[in-house]
């Protein structure tokens, strides 16, 4: 079996003997990617059942160590995910079909197909993003520049309003061209702190490429 960098994905499997480190590792990891597997088993389940779902899910992976059984071939964090969701939701479907199952799903909704998979990953750019944001929160708080940070933050998301940027500068005491280029490089730096977390979870970097384009493609809206 391949190795996966350093990363809290490889503690999971590493700590797959030791229950303590391997319940921090699993919350941590767990509370990070949970609106992802929810809104995978919402496009696919009613709202109460996707709950139950994905708690069910993440229950069955701890109780039974899937996320420590990764396998490189699979390339990805990401990758790996999928398919255990896809095989869970497999076997929702087969109890309900069966009828063996007291818990089995009652609200099937149509099937999404290949939307499915697009939510997943556009909540898991999400969840990347949230954490190249605290990554880049922690490096301005550490050079004295967390005001900046904050303010800029607010402005990444979409274009800023007629006026807005010169606004915000006048309150930071700074020119508005100043301030235009601090936002331009906050933005390529999130790019590339995103970046950095994929290719902790990734095995390899043709892995990479791979997993990076198709999360960019997501977030640019192709």
């Amino acid at each position: 079996m391949g190795q996966f960098p350093d990363t809290q994905w490889s503690l999971i499997r590493r700590s797959g003997e030791s229950p303590s480190l391997r319940r921090a590792a699993f919350s941590e990891l767990a509370r990070d990617y949970r609106p992802a597997i929810l809104d995978y088993f919402r496009a696919h389940l009613a709202a109460a059942d996707a709950d139950d779902a994905a708690q069910s899910f993440l229950a069955s992976s701890y109780e039974h160590g899937w996320w420590a059984r990764a396998d490189a071939g699979t390339g990805s964090f990401r990758g790996f995910l999928l398919v255990l969701l896809r095989r869970h939701l497999g076997h929702l479907r087969e109890s309900t079909r069966a009828g063996t199952d007291l818990d089995a799903v009652s609200g099937w909704l149509p099937d999404p197909g290949p939307a499915a998979d697009r939510l997943f990953d556009a909540r898991f750019a999400l969840v990347l993003a949230g954490r190249g944001v605290d990554r880049l929160r922690a490096e301005y708080r550490g050079r004295g520049r967390a005001p900046l940070f904050e303010a800029l933050l607010g402005l990444l998301g979409n274009p800023p309003a007629h006026g807005e940027l010169q606004a915000v500068a006048a309150q930071l005491g700074m020119p508005p061209n100043t301030l235009s280029v601090e936002l331009r490089r906050l933005r390529k730096r999130l790019r590339e702190a995103m970046g950095d977390e994929l290719r902790g979870l990734c095995a390899d970097d043709a892995a990479f490429d791979i997993e990076w384009a198709a999360l960019t493609a997501v977030l640019d809206g192709h």
